[in-house]
């Protein structure tokens, strides 16, 4: 006959009383007992195994760890509007119609660079700065004679990294990738009137691809300007670190050069070596000596143009023909 549900078997109810109380107190004892051999044996495996597990997992997460890029390098334009190099000239690939030569005419030149830089950059202009060396006051650079490159176009650099443990970049070392002439048609000039020492890097780049870059120079005002900044110092990275930005300022003087950073890092698995930016190259760009079109601002005497230029527009011509357009070179290098 089937038993009803939830009813005790029918010879545990035959018992006396206190019996099936016994009974019922030695089920208790041997649940409780079972949980608490499989707590204790799960805990004194826990301990036996804790070392084993944790260098396992350290082992896992330095492996993922080690799988993140080592760093970011991130390019950042530097920003014109709000901070404009003293003195610079504007390239164009191509010459000024006579309207825009009136309009660039009608540009006071005491108005100052950026008015010019406006009307010009929708044009196709591209900024160039005048690098002088004399921001190097003290005895030239550290390993060198000085710099002899006239030119620069200076960007920010962004280093990042989100590993968990620390690298240290202890070298970058600039490679020039390809080196020619200045292709430039136009050139406007806003004349030099001395520069100041800014924080950040220098390279330079002169000469051709077979000339050896020089530098990183410290750029910074101070005991350290001109030095080469990786024999004194070093940049470190990760564990929470914060990024590094820092303003770089390749030079050239007659050639328009590509190129780009090798950076070498050591960490936990050794030295290493990372190419910035990527697989791509920053170029820098020369002023060509000798432009079809060359528009110079003559301070106390407004405008003169040489070359295929209107010279209704350029009464201070006179004043740049003493000159060959070579001698922004010349002026920027003194």
């Amino acid at each position: 006959m089937a038993r009803s549900g939830g009813r005790a078997p029918a010879r545990f109810r035959g018992l006396a009383a206190k019996h099936r109380a016994l009974y019922l107190g030695l089920a208790v004892v041997a649940v409780l007992g079972g949980l608490l051999f499989a707590y204790y044996a799960n805990y004194a495996l826990d301990r036996t195994t804790a070392a084993d597990r944790a260098r396992a997992e350290r082992k896992a997460g330095s492996a993922a760890d080690r799988e993140q890029p080592a760093f970011v390098a991130t390019r950042t334009a530097r920003d014109i509007e709000q901070d404009p190099p003293e003195n610079f000239v504007v390239l164009l690939d191509r010459k000024l119609t006579e309207r825009e030569q009136a309009d660039l005419a009608a540009i006071k030149p005491g108005v100052g660079g950026l008015d010019v830089w406006r009307f010009l950059k929708p044009l196709g202009g591209r900024l160039v700065e005048y690098a002088s060396p004399s921001i190097f006051p003290n005895e030239g650079l550290e390993g060198g004679s000085g710099p002899t490159g006239a030119w620069s176009q200076s960007f920010h650099l962004n280093l990042n990294s989100d590993r968990g443990a620390e690298l240290t970049v202890n070298s970058m070392k600039a490679v020039k990738d390809s080196c020619r002439p200045s292709r430039a048609v136009a050139a406007v000039d806003l004349p030099p009137a001395g520069s100041e020492g800014r924080q950040g890097l220098m390279w330079d780049l002169s000469g051709d691809t077979g000339i050896r870059p020089k530098g990183p120079y410290v750029l910074d005002d101070g005991e350290d300007q001109g030095k080469l900044f990786f024999r004194h110092n070093v940049i470190e990275l990760g564990n929470g670190q914060s990024n590094m930005a820092m303003l770089i300022q390749p030079r050239v003087s007659d050639l328009t050069c590509t190129w780009h950073i090798d950076a070498s890092y050591t960490d936990t698995s050794g030295t290493h070596t990372q190419r910035i930016p990527g697989t791509g190259t920053f170029t820098t760009e020369a002023v060509p000596a000798s432009p079809l079109q060359y528009f110079g601002n003559v301070i106390g005497r407004g405008w003169g143009c040489l070359g295929d230029a209107v010279r209704e527009n350029c009464p201070a011509a006179e004043d740049l023909e003493q000159f060959p357009p070579g001698w922004l070179v010349e002026q920027a290098q003194t």
